[in-house]
């Protein structure tokens, strides 16, 4: 009797590693197979967010309030207290002072240089980004959304220029992430932001009107998303496909 009850346990336990096994296989395919959506829930969100920091300021707090409201899931919990989700992001839009700024972006280009995607979670993504954006500024410093929260130009700190006057000089503003980090949730309304990061950016100001130099420029035409192994958790899962180069928001 006591044989036959340690022959279950054994079958009984080899069925479950077998079906755990599966499941995670199964798992896996499945996420693979989500993979081309993630990605293209990226590039929609980065094209939306540069287009949203783009026009009049008494139309930005709007623009920026319907860009979280679209990309963003409702998600309270988060090991990182650095990141960026629904409701911080709205708090701040609300908060800021974007309608009083003194000056606005009238046109921008972005540039998708990296991605890699991995799994996290039964159902959700981390995404690592590397990416530029360079903005059109008519005049002044103004604010503007990142994946980090609300921020305010700084051109003022970058010309030793005698005819730069902050409230009539337009210039070019090209910020470079070099680190992005997003943590994505499996909704019913497909792929969803639970929370968003950035640790720094480099910034580049640009006060001659007739450069036409642009983020375009500096980066490759044909650039290519491709696993960043020194960011992502696992290089092995990540898949490379090819970028479009730089879009241009107006």
């Amino acid at each position: 009797m006591k044989l036959r009850n340690i022959n279950r346990g054994l079958v009984l336990g080899g069925v479950l590693a077998l079906g755990v096994v599966c499941y995670s296989v199964y798992d896996n395919n499945q996420f693979k197979t989500s993979k081309p959506e993630i990605e293209q829930t990226m590039r929609d969100y980065i094209a939306d967010l540069t287009s949203a920091n783009v026009g009049s300021s008494d139309k930005l707090k709007s623009q920026l309030t319907d860009f979280v409201d679209k990309h963003y899931a409702d998600y309270t919990t988060s090991d990182n207290e650095y990141a960026s989700s629904k409701s911080r992001l709205l708090e701040e839009i609300n908060q800021a002072e974007v309608a009083t700024q003194g000056g606005d972006i009238t046109s921008a280009e972005y540039d998708i240089k990296e991605m890699s995607i991995n799994k996290s979670g039964a159902d959700g993504a981390k995404v690592i980004m590397i990416y530029n954006v360079c903005y059109d500024v008519s005049k002044g410093d103004p604010t503007f959304l990142t994946t980090n929260g609300i921020n305010t130009m700084t051109s003022g700190n970058y010309t030793n220029s005698d005819n730069y006057e902050p409230s009539t000089s337009s210039y070019k503003a090209v910020f470079s992430y070099e680190y992005a980090e997003f943590y994505l949730l499996r909704t019913s309304d497909g792929w969803k932001i639970a929370t968003s990061s950035d640790y720094g950016y480099g910034e580049d100001y640009t006060f001659d009107d007739n450069n036409t130099d642009s983020v375009a420029d500096e980066s490759k035409a044909e650039s290519e998303i491709v696993p960043y192994s020194s960011l992502a958790e696992s290089s092995d899962s990540a898949e490379n496909s090819d970028s479009e180069g730089a879009d241009s928001v107006e």
